[in-house]
Formats: C-alpha cells, structure tokens, sequence
C-alpha cells in the first residue's frame, strides 16, 4: 500500500506519474482513490522492506512529496499500517487492527460515521471489540455492509488484487466522433457510461467493487486504470472517480487527446449482498429530477443538495439526519432498533413547543418513571387555548444510556389526535410536557 499524505482531489493530474512508475515497479496496481494505491506483494519473499524503500525513492524524486507505505495482508490492515510506515507479519492482519478505534472502519468504504459513532455509543470502541461481535448479530443490526466490515476488521475478507478477465457484458464502451481535448469533454461522454454500466448490472441484480477505466488515445496508445468502488454507490459516484482519471490523463506532461472510453465492470456482488436491494427503477420525472440535483451539485458542491435521511435511534432528532445527495444508502437504517418510535414517523419536528396536559377537571396529568398516567388526559393547553383530547395513545416510557450518568435519559412518549383535527407525539421528560412532532 502506498499513501500520499495529504493528496487533494484536484491533483489527480499530479499523481497520474506515480502511477506510471509503480507500473514499472509491480505487474498491477489498484487504485484506492486520490494518492493511494495498493500492489500486490509476494509475503514470503522477505523484500518488502526493500520494495517499500525503493517505492519511496521513486515517489520522491517523482514529485517531491513523503510516501506513506504499509504492508499486510488485508487492504485494511495495509491502509492503516500505511499511516505509521509498518510492515504486519503475516497472518496478524486482526492483531494489528485490534487496538485501532472504531472510526477505522471508515476505511473500509463500507460504513459510515454515523454508524461509527452508533457502535461507539454501544460501548465497542476499538475494531478488536468489533471483531470479537457475532457475525450473525452484525448482520442482522447492522445489515450487509457492516457484515463485511467485521470480516475486515476481523483480519478476514482480503481479496487479492489480480485483474481478472471481464466478462463482454459488464464492459461498457464510446467511440468518440471527435477526440476528446479537454476533461470536460471526456466526463460528459464517461458520465452516461457510468449510468449504463450499473444499470447493466443492476438488470442482473448484480454490482461490482472495481471498475477499469480504459482509454484510447488519437495517437493509438493504450491507457488503463483500475479504481475500488463502493458496491452500494451510486453512478454519480462512480462518474466522479472516472473524472479524476481522466484529469489525471488529460492535464498531464504527456497528455493526448482521447478516441474512446471504456468502463469494465469486475469484483461482481449480488445486489442483496451489497445491501442495495432488488428494485431500483426510475420514471421520467425521476430521471429529470436527479439531472437537476446533479446540476445544482456541479455548480455549488456535493454537499449544497442535502437529503433528510432515515437512520438508527429511537427518538426523532435521531432518525433523520441530512446527507449529501446522491450518497447512496449508507445511511439507511440497518437493522432493529428496540423501542424505536414505530412509522408513521412525524411530519413536522424540532418545534419543542411547550404545552400542558390536562385531565377533565383541568388538573396538570403526569407521566410517574414506572409508567402510565396520572389521570386520563383529556385537554392539552396550547398557549392560551385548551384543546379537547379526542383519542390518545400510549404511554411508552423511555430510558436510554442508564449506565452513563452524564447522557442517560428518561422520558415519556405520548400521542394524541385533538379536537381541532391536528394529531400530535409528546414527550413528558423533567415532569414538563412537549410537542414534539406534528403528524400529517
């Protein structure tokens, strides 16, 4: 594994030649993203000492910048020993990565800070303790992705890195009529080719976790690059990536215009596997509303269109949370989450409007910690207006994180249908009543 510390987006131009000299290094090198990279390394040859000492010198008098090499046997283990320049013996991939905090697992690709920092919450912190979980149980709460995380923090799930042949029909491919100069004019032709090429796979129910991006050049030479990609990602994310290649060929020293394009699809998952699903169709009006995202995207930044996305957690301020359009699915909810608010979710939330519960006398109605209601609620006082009860449900009470004295928590949830044909969710939490959320 080779890292170059620091490496920005926008010089993928400037890491195109240390790619070309690890090709005279290693028969293959996988790109992982922006200035890192992985090669494949013969463990028991004793050398990749020296390998790691002569990859170094050819980066530095490349580009003057410090490379970061690591070896092991896992691309986990690799990207982390990377970071601190170390050599893992074989078979000590899960040794290595056990004392690592759990937010390592951002390195997989497979998992995100919010499921991180859920698994933190939980009291795993470190990837040993990740490790040392049920498959089975981390499956079933988590979903697929984390699955295969676990197998990686594990020491497990290494895959080598050897090319394998692509098959005719994951391979997607455009002539261009005129070549193309400039890296605008290439990423327009590459991104409908993304599109394709996923849609291909999906009509298989299948996905893929690398993706070659082969270019001809209009003086015939031949360009071939192998990118990771994440399985659950989306064809605007694997268009991205094919754009920094093509800047990296395009704004080079050696640059030549290009006369055709072609994205092979390798490192095949099922869809269910990938955690993606079964059905992923679109109609017009969805296909016109996500070219108009992927325009505001182009001209304000990925992170200017934001979706409200359903994640874990039982309360409300903990089920949504915004994301990047176009992030895929990495933030869904993976599994069961014990005393969650059950769906319908409410429409409107975080108005915290302070109320009153009142029984038929006008009497203040209180949620006791051991449950139910002191009397039956029948007004709820909404400023200076006392609106009838018309049906109510509950109550639920909740008690989260007992065991750390400085975030537990103990409330009420209650729902209520009022007189005025509004239905709301109330927390009763400090013997003060709320609104939490309005329901459609």
């Amino acid at each position: 594994m080779a890292r170059l510390p620091d490496w920005e987006d926008e010089d993928a131009a400037s890491f195109e030649p240390v790619l070309d000299a690890l090709d005279l290094l290693t028969p293959y090198v996988e790109v992982l993203g922006p200035g890192c990279a992985a090669m494949p390394l013969r463990r028991l040859a004793g050398d990749e000492a020296a390998f790691c000492e002569r990859l170094i010198d050819t980066v530095a008098g490349l580009v003057d910048r410090d490379c970061q090499t690591g070896v092991a046997d896992g691309l986990l283990a690799a990207a982390l020993a990377a970071r601190s320049g170390r050599i893992v013996r074989p078979g000590r991939d899960a040794e290595f990565l056990a004392p690592f905090d759990i937010a390592a697992l951002r390195h997989t690709g497979l998992v995100d800070a919010g499921t991180c920092e859920t698994l933190r919450r939980l009291g795993i912190d470190t990837l040993g303790a990740f490790a040392a979980l049920p498959a089975a149980a981390v499956a079933e709460r988590f979903g697929a992705a984390a699955r295969r995380a676990r197998s990686l923090a594990a020491g497990g799930g290494a895959r080598p890195l050897v090319p394998r042949r692509t098959p005719p029909e994951f391979t997607v491919a455009v002539e261009a009529e005129e070549p193309y100069e400039t890296v605008e004019q290439a990423a327009f032709a590459a991104r409908p080719l993304a599109e394709r090429l996923l849609a291909d796979l999906g009509r298989r129910n299948l996905t893929c976790t690398r993706v070659t991006v082969t270019a001809r050049t209009a003086g015939g030479r031949v360009r071939e690059r192998t990118w990771q990609f994440d399985p659950a990602g989306p064809a605007t994310e694997l268009a991205r990536r094919v754009r920094w290649q093509l800047e990296g060929w395009l704004s080079g020293e050696e640059a030549d215009a290009l006369s055709a394009l072609e994205l092979a699809a390798d490192g095949m998952l099922g869809l269910v596997d990938a955690g993606r699903g079964l059905w992923d169709s679109k109609d017009a009006a969805t296909v016109r509303a996500e070219a108009a995202l992927r325009h505001a995207q182009g001209l304000l930044g990925p992170d200017a269109v934001v979706l409200a996305t359903e994640t874990d957690g039982r309360d409300l301020h903990e089920r949504c949370r915004l994301v990047p359009w176009g992030a895929g699915s990495a933030l869904a909810r993976s599994g069961p989450w014990p005393g969650a608010l059950p769906d319908p979710l409410p429409a409107l939330t975080g108005t915290d409007e302070p109320v009153a519960v009142l029984d038929a006398a006008g009497v203040p109605v209180s949620a006791p910690a051991r449950g139910g209601l002191s009397a039956v609620p029948a007004l709820v006082s909404l400023g200076d207006r006392r609106v009838p009860v018309i049906a109510w449900a509950g109550p639920w009470p909740v008690v989260e994180r007992w065991w750390d004295p400085q975030t537990a928590r103990r409330y009420t949830r209650l729902q209520v249908v009022l007189g005025d044909g509004r239905a709301a969710l109330l927390h009763a939490e400090h013997r003060r009543w709320r609104i939490a959320g309005w329901y459609d």
